[in-house]
């Protein structure tokens, strides 16, 4: 063998110890995705019991209530927007026929 193919050759060697070197990490990457998986499957398996369902209800149930305190509070906000408007009006008016307004 000349020099040319003693060179090709410790390429290739190298090439194969990385390929070596990749496969020990796929398989180690392999092996914690099957156990991630095998842990779903077993989780998916158990059946829900009237706990679970009472906690989930009672999620739903907070859930439902707080979004009625949002529109509760939006509600708010846009009433105090129209009573600051009917409020700035009244001034106006008052103000224009000579008439002392107190708040």
């Amino acid at each position: 063998m000349n020099d040319k193919s003693l060179a090709i050759d410790k390429r290739f060697d190298s090439v194969d110890k990385q390929l070596e070197d990749m496969n020990g990490q796929l398989d180690k990457i392999v092996k914690v995705v099957v156990k991630g998986f095998d842990r779903i499957d077993k989780t998916l398996e158990t059946k829900a019991d009237s706990a679970d369902l009472q906690r989930a209800l009672g999620l739903l149930d907070s859930l439902s209530k707080s979004k009625r305190l949002e529109i509760s509070e939006d509600e708010r906000v846009v009433m105090s927007n129209q009573l600051t408007k009917l409020h700035d009006w009244v001034e106006r008016a008052a103000k224009r026929i000579n008439l002392k307004f107190e708040h």
